[in-house]
């Protein structure tokens, strides 16, 4: 079986040597960034002028819109959470997601990658880094930016074609190719394929010498960081931050050592951004507009209407809320590279009918699975409950939380048009089978938020042993909150411990943390340390559940006083002693249990791997139809097989579980199904 998968794989060698060739070098003016018709082979091989480098990077930067609708649709349609129509889905996409696609699939093409990697390699092989104004290094920063993108791409071909699966690999080279010879040489030299660690390896080193070196790096903006590029032929204008186009170096090595479990350096390099830059997690949350009522279950016939502000993260602007790195997306097919990803979900973004709104199809290829629905609509809504003294409202702050098993506010609804902005789905009113997913609608691909890396530090944090501080992300966040919910004695008015009835001290139900998880959150990954605690203040920071399942303290006095941050939320609350790890891990491993006939204890290991499908869930909430699930799932299933918890194989069994309801062609319990052909 080995020599026939490589010798087929030799044959997609063979088709990628030829493309490559043919793909050096895609190059634009400043002015034509969104161009697809001004392709030019480099013809000065020095990039050694402090400002001439700008057109290679914007060059790099029309590569990569190349790769979007292929990351995006491997990405999403080999996951669960989408489903196909046999009638209107294209061939391509249903071949994907029963994981049947050959290399004659349309998106099944590395070279869109490479063409990235080796435009990569021109520039970092001839830019000069050196180069100065006074004593300031000037291209350094977008140096750094170059040979991140690169890293990423390899990733990305690593996620898609090889992983670290048994005789997997797929070609690799750090220096630019530009010659048949060279291209020949590299295809007869067996030192070139790399799988999934190897390129790890082969990569990482690099961009840890450069970030200790200039540890201050940023990623680029050209002097402008607010870009226009056009107007949709239905009267949209579109802006672009430019500093947004770029991947940040920490966290494309943050992800290189997640895949590759090297948890502690995954959470420095997480923790090494998030900190210097001071992102947060932000209050992107989905709540009820009945939220404050004493019985949410006595509206539940119109509980699906929303305030929602998590919606926002994907409005027409150049900068939304969380969004750390896109691919933007030209606005027509004149003005640069264009995506088939909104009409594919039924927003014809390319319409010429003029609109107040991307104008809608009736042939949607794309809609969410009856997984995703399962999974939103089994979720715990957490809320404050509106307490009355007589006929008066109380002003105290509220001293209980309850839950209501009302869904996640990420799979917000409605059938109003007029509400269409507010909620995630759109369901058409006069044929209700049709439902359009808003996320995709203004035409960028998502490659990194604020919460990818805020999800991606839990993941290692857990995997570490720190489930607890995993569990924070979800619930709290990381904020000087924390020091609050660490667990210690109860003391009183004069310092004493506070003993139970049976001798034994008082710790409050809503401290569930350790001082352990604590002090490395604190100092270890410097979130709490005197430099960074002011940023990191409980009043600006709210957990990631919370995005969908819990709502404010609506009492103004209150949430402008002592309810700010997680503290105003149901679900970071206090009072809130329903979604606790005790509790919430306990709920899982029943599941586990039940789903998959294992016999899940009461280890460490045990909760750790409990936790992990936990924050499976939290990936699929959260970052459901933003085209990354597989490369989620990929990566937890391999590091389920690795741990060995619960069987050697239990993450490929978890996996084809998984993805049972996309009638997979292959196999799933060999991890080499799980892969693209490789073209």
């Amino acid at each position: 079986m080995k020599k026939s998968i490589q010798k087929y794989r030799n044959k997609g060698r063979v088709s990628f040597y030829i493309t490559l060739f043919s793909l050096l070098f895609t190059l634009s003016s400043c002015q034509d960034m969104l161009s697809t018709d001004n392709d030019s082979m480099v013809s000065e091989p020095e990039l050694n002028l402090k400002t001439d480098s700008v057109f290679y990077a914007l060059g790099i930067a029309q590569a990569m819109q190349q790769v979007a609708d292929q990351y995006f649709y491997v990405g999403e349609m080999r996951g669960e959470l989408v489903t196909v129509d046999e009638s209107t889905t294209d061939k391509n996409l249903k071949e994907l997601a029963n994981y049947s696609a050959t290399t004659t699939n349309a998106y099944d093409s590395s070279y869109v990658f490479y063409k990235v990697i080796n435009n990569c390699n021109y520039y970092l092989a001839h830019r000069d880094s050196t180069l100065k104004t006074g004593s300031t290094n000037v291209v350094i920063d977008e140096y750094i930016a170059v040979a991140a993108w690169r890293a990423w791409a390899y990733l990305q071909l690593a996620r898609t074609y090889c992983g670290n699966a048994d005789g997997l690999t797929i070609p690799f080279f750090t220096e630019p190719l530009t010659s048949i010879s060279q291209i020949e040489a590299k295809a007869s030299d067996a030192g070139c394929q790399k799988n999934l660690s190897q390129i790890v390896d082969a990569l990482a080193p690099e961009l840890e010498q450069l970030l200790e070196r200039y540890p201050n790096t940023q990623v680029p903006d050209f002097a402008a960081p607010v870009y226009g590029i056009g107007t949709t032929n239905w009267g949209a204008s579109k802006s672009i931050n430019m500093s947004k186009i770029f991947v940040p170096a920490q966290v494309v090595l943050g992800d290189m050592y997640l895949e590759t479990a090297q948890y502690d350096k995954a959470a420095a390099k997480y923790a090494d951004y998030l900190c210097k830059y001071g992102v947060l997690s932000l209050p992107c949350l989905s709540y009820r507009t009945r939220d404050y009522l004493t019985s949410p279950e006595d509206y539940s016939t119109d509980f699906n209407m929303f305030v929602d502000n998590y919606v926002s993260i994907f409005a027409n602007i150049a900068s939304p809320g969380d969004v750390v790195t896109y691919i933007p997306m030209a606005v027509s097919s004149q003005s640069g590279k264009t995506t088939t990803i909104p009409l594919a979900f039924g927003y014809d973004y390319y319409s010429i009918n003029h609109s107040s709104d991307c104008p809608r199809v009736e042939n949607i290829q794309i809609q969410p699975s009856r997984t995703f629905y399962e999974l939103m609509d089994s979720a715990d809504y957490y809320y404050y409950p509106i307490s009355y003294s007589g006929q008066s409202i109380n002003t105290s702050y509220p001293t209980e939380v309850k839950k209501y098993k009302a869904g996640d506010g990420r799979a917000s609804i409605t059938s109003a048009y007029t509400d269409a902005d507010l909620a995630i789905l759109y369901r058409n009113p006069t044929d209700t089978t049709r439902v359009y997913v808003s996320k995709v609608k203004n035409a960028n691909v998502y490659l990194y938020r604020a919460s990818t890396i805020y999800l991606h530090l839990a993941e290692a944090l857990n995997a570490m042993g720190y489930t607890d501080a995993a569990f924070a992300i979800l619930k709290n966040g990381i904020s000087t909150y924390l020091e609050d919910l660490v667990k210690k004695p109860t003391l009183d008015s004069e310092g004493k411990i506070v003993s139970n009835e049976d001798g034994t001290p008082r710790i409050e139900p809503y401290k569930y943390l350790s001082q352990k998880s604590l002090d490395y959150l604190s100092t270890t990954l410097s979130f709490l340390n005197a430099q960074y605690r002011e940023v990191f203040s409980s009043n600006n920071v709210y957990g990631i559940h919370a995005h969908g399942s819990c709502t404010f303290n609506r009492k103004e006095n209150e949430l402008a006083q002592s309810a700010r941050g997680s503290r105003a939320t149901a679900l970071g609350s206090q009072m809130n002693t329903h979604y606790l790890p005790d509790v919430i891990i306990g709920e899982k491993m029943k599941e586990i249990a039940q789903k998959y006939g294992v016999s899940v204890g009461t280890s460490k290991a045990d909760s750790i791997a409990a936790m992990q499908d936990i924050l499976c869930d939290e990936y699929a909430k959260e970052f459901a139809f933003e085209g990354r699930r597989f490369y989620d799932l990929q990566r937890l299933a391999r590091h389920y097989n690795e741990s060995g918890t619960w069987g050697g194989n239990f993450g490929s069994r978890w996996f084809a579980k998984k993805l049972e309801g996309n009638n997979p062609q292959k196999s799933l319990m060999d991890p080499r199904n799980w892969y693209l052909p490789f073209q």
